[in-house]
């Protein structure tokens, strides 16, 4: 009897070992079914976490492969495969990482001038992994094209390639060289398998200076002035004087104006200054024509100095020998962007060049003066031609450093602005 009831009791633990669990329903269909009839409106909830670090085996070790959490940080069901945790698992999830690709971020950095070369000028894009899965990328310097202006090329790419986990940023830099060949607009096209972006840059001018002889604007007697012409923080995109320019270029034209033509200035130079020198005539027709063409002079005298460039522009005698100072006029250019410099003593250096209104071209507009004797004034086509009694005036002693804070520096640059502004800048 004894051994019936445990052939029993073995049939019976045989039997459960063997079947199957069912939670809501009596017809299990796996080993484990939590499943009503098909009107069940409750889901499982999964052990949640906020990192997949946190969980851990109960009975020590490794956890268990084939343990299931629902990551709350990335929002998503995740499984552990005895080695790692997978990426997420959702079925709105491609095999392929949804990357975004930004040019806005950065884009182009540097500063971009026609007619000067690059340095340290980059274009960077951005790309963020918005996906689940792991990506890696590489890069050539193919991916980017350049175009709107001319003589820009890339030159590397830095990473080579990138591997972008879920959630991850990775900033790729392309590195530019060339001088542009003009102004423009410069634009970037970034592809890379289904990306792409783009982004532009203005390419601004430069105010093409050229100076002839000793003592003008631009040579090396003109240190100071020079300086504070060169000083972003007066003249440019961010300056007192904002324009759409980058600074200046400074070209000495002295042995060289003989040889060229007036059509040679126009395409070359916007502003020329002339210097402690007499010109020939030929030459001071030149600048005359430059002047008639749409460019700007700023004519220097000094004793006994500039009798041809006067006379080309419709004065008449000599230059000869005056004082050293003059007091502005109430004119408007006085009164102009960098201050309010009217009725101010400007003072000269050296020697002074001299002539009096009876010998002024016609339609002249006077500056400065001292007493009846006209010091600075302005003539020619549209008053582009700007006459100084003596070029000492831009090396006094109160013009100094790069900062502009006396009122003779500032009448100055009162002049430079109008000088720029008649050549379009």
């Amino acid at each position: 009897m004894k051994n019936k009831y445990l052939l029993i009791l073995l049939v019976m633990l045989f039997q459960v070992a063997n079947s199957q669990v069912g939670i809501g329903t009596t017809a299990p269909r796996g080993a484990l079914d939590i499943n009503k009839p098909t009107t069940y409106n409750m889901g499982l909830v999964l052990p949640t976490n906020a990192s997949t670090g946190n969980i851990i085996n109960p009975q020590g070790g490794n956890v268990a492969e084939g343990t299931i959490i629902y990551d709350s940080s990335m929002k998503c069901v995740k499984v552990f495969n005895g080695t790692a945790w997978s990426n997420c698992l959702c079925d709105a999830c491609s095999t392929t990482p949804t990357i975004a690709a930004d040019c806005t971020q950065s884009g182009f950095q540097g500063t971009y001038t026609g007619g000067v070369a690059l340095s340290g000028a980059t274009f960077s894009v951005t790309l963020t992994n918005n996906s689940f899965s792991t990506a890696t990328i590489g890069f050539q310097a193919s991916d980017l094209t350049l175009s709107g202006v001319t003589g820009v090329t890339v030159a590397s790419v830095t990473p080579a390639s990138a591997t972008l986990n879920a959630g991850q940023s990775q900033v790729i830099t392309y590195n530019l060289s060339g001088t542009p060949s003009a102004s423009g607009t410069l634009t970037g096209s970034w592809a890379k398998l289904n990306l792409s972006c783009s982004n532009s840059v203005p390419v601004r001018k430069t105010v093409r200076f050229a100076y002839w002889s000793t003592y003008a604007i631009g040579s090396a007697e003109q240190a100071a002035y020079n300086s504070q012409l060169s000083n972003a923080a007066n003249y440019g995109t961010a300056g007192t004087y904002t324009g759409n320019f980058n600074g200046f270029t400074f070209t000495n034209i002295t042995s060289t104006l003989s040889g060229l033509t007036v059509a040679n200035l126009l395409s070359n130079y916007d502003v020329i200054s002339t210097g402690f020198a007499n010109m020939t005539a030929a030459d001071a027709a030149k600048i005359k024509g430059f002047v008639d063409g749409g460019g700007v002079a700023i004519i220097l005298f000094d004793s006994g100095t500039g009798t041809s460039l006067f006379n080309a522009f419709g004065g008449t005698g000599a230059v000869g020998s005056g004082v050293g100072t003059a007091t502005t006029n109430t004119n408007a250019i006085n009164n102009g962007i960098f201050g309010n410099t009217t009725n101010t003593l400007i003072t000269g250096q050296g020697s002074f060049g001299a002539v009096t209104t009876a010998q002024l071209p016609a339609g002249y507009t006077l500056l400065a003066a001292n007493g009846a004797a006209p010091q600075i004034f302005v003539a020619g086509n549209q008053g582009k031609a700007i006459f100084f009694w003596d070029e000492g005036a831009f090396r006094d002693t109160s013009v100094a450093g790069t900062v502009i804070d006396t009122q003779q520096e500032r009448f100055l640059h009162n002049i430079m602005a109008y000088a720029l502004g008649k050549a379009g800048f």
